[in-house]
């Protein structure tokens, strides 16, 4: 198994990444796959927080986004608040959108995760947890 990075080593990541993301538009040398910021309400604290994440688009147009934590044991913290509150923001480019997040279930996550993979990433060897896929409604797909 690969290992998964430590909380301390997932903030320093995501924080020099959006930082690249802010000051370029939305755009970012790494991760080498398109991204958004996506910001969530804590669900204990009342916190705003933002994280980067790759996203995709199905088929209808919809952007949606995969919790994976690099196959961390436990799900992302951002994908517990978006239970708790569904009202997320989401930042594409330079683009900012008030949407609503959906926790997909059954034969629709498994289509659009099979959008993202194809079941044998380092991630999916990392846990047996099974991927939250989750569509970001009020997202308009990028052009």
């Amino acid at each position: 198994m690969n290992a998964v990075p430590s909380e301390e080593e997932f903030l320093a990541y995501n924080q020099g990444v959006i930082s690249e993301f802010r000051a370029n538009h939305g755009v970012v040398s790494r991760p080498p796959f398109p991204i958004l910021l996506l910001t969530t309400t804590g669900g204990r604290t009342g916190r705003r927080t933002t994280v980067p994440l790759g996203f995709a688009v199905d088929d209808e147009g919809r952007v949606f986004v995969v919790a994976s934590k690099a196959g961390a044991p436990r799900h992302p913290a951002w994908f517990h608040n978006l239970r708790a509150d569904p009202a997320v923001t989401v930042q594409l480019g330079d683009d900012s959108y008030q949407a609503r997040a959906v926790v997909t279930t059954g034969e629709e996550r498994d289509r659009l995760y099979r959008k993202v993979s194809d079941g044998t990433s380092a991630y999916e060897k990392n846990t047996d947890r099974v991927f939250p896929v989750v569509i970001l409604e009020g997202v308009p797909a990028p052009a």
